[in-house]
């Protein structure tokens, strides 16, 4: 997403203006995207392909089932004895209790595994990190709880009639190699490989870091890249009425505390 720097002066001189805004910057090469960071650079970010989903998914789906066993034999182990499994499916409050400690944690474990791991991991997940990918949003954005819920509710369509059947097809056959989740979602799969002197990690963690919604956030990031470019008197006009848009109360003629403010709500 990017906003043409011809509009950055009418952007910022009406407070409420509409800015012919684009979701996502793509290459003649559509397997590319680009995401800007809040050091005002874009990053041309390759799509994962189905190979290296479905190698992340294989990965993390050994991660899940293996930590879910360990959870039932470790429980069993240590608040019981394994000899419990032999009882543990007959009708009695004793065994009853010892099914949901031994079991409901599991099922928590399998079940819940991506969207936990995806919000805590901004994006990401142990088998996704092995094969160097990473979960964005069409906007190259870390995507919120809402978005990873709707990813993975979807993983009920995905995965039929077995062995994530449509989900494979549905990557395939789409542009940007995404299944039904991530079409709701709004969200791509890309490799996460260094860029210069900074990976896809730096990008999405400055994007995290700030609290601007995306229209903003993009035009705080032109006002940066054209920093340089203005006078002194230009750079406090724009920045305040900036500052204004977004209902900062910072008010100063200190063009260099000026900056240091912008970079730092950009999440530098």
């Amino acid at each position: 997403m990017r906003i043409s720097k011809n509009n950055i002066y009418s952007c910022l001189s009406i407070h409420y203006c509409h800015c012919d805004l684009k979701t996502m910057d793509e290459s003649p090469d559509s397997d590319l995207i680009y995401v800007n960071s809040a050091d005002a650079m874009s990053y041309a970010l390759e799509i994962a392909g189905v190979g290296a989903r479905s190698y992340a998914f294989v990965l993390d789906w050994h991660i899940r089932l293996l930590a879910a066993l360990v959870w039932i034999y470790l429980s069993a182990f240590l608040f019981y004895d394994l000899s419990i499994f032999s009882t543990l499916f007959e009708e009695d409050t004793a065994n009853a209790a010892a099914f949901w400690v031994i079991f409901l944690p599991a099922t928590i474990m399998f079940f819940f595994y991506h969207p936990i791991l995806e919000t805590i991991m901004h994006g990401s997940t142990p088998g996704k990190r092995a094969a160097g990918v990473r979960l964005i949003t069409l906007e190259g954005f870390t995507p919120g709880i809402g978005s990873i819920l709707t990813r993975n509710i979807f993983r009920l369509i995905d995965s039929l009639p077995g062995v994530y059947t449509v989900g494979l097809i549905v990557a395939i056959f789409t542009r940007n190699h995404v299944r039904i989740g991530d079409i709701a979602a709004g969200t791509v799969l890309v490799y996460e490989k260094n860029t210069g002197k900074q990976s896809l990690s730096d990008v999405a963690q400055q994007s995290l870091n700030s609290s601007l919604s995306a229209e903003n956030y993009d035009l705080l990031l032109e006002l940066l890249e054209r920093w340089k470019q203005l006078d002194k008197a230009q750079r406090i006009h724009l920045g305040q009425q900036f500052l204004n848009r977004i209902g900062d109360e910072l008010h100063t003629q200190d063009q260099t505390q000026l900056k240091s403010h912008l970079q730092k709500l950009a999440g530098v």
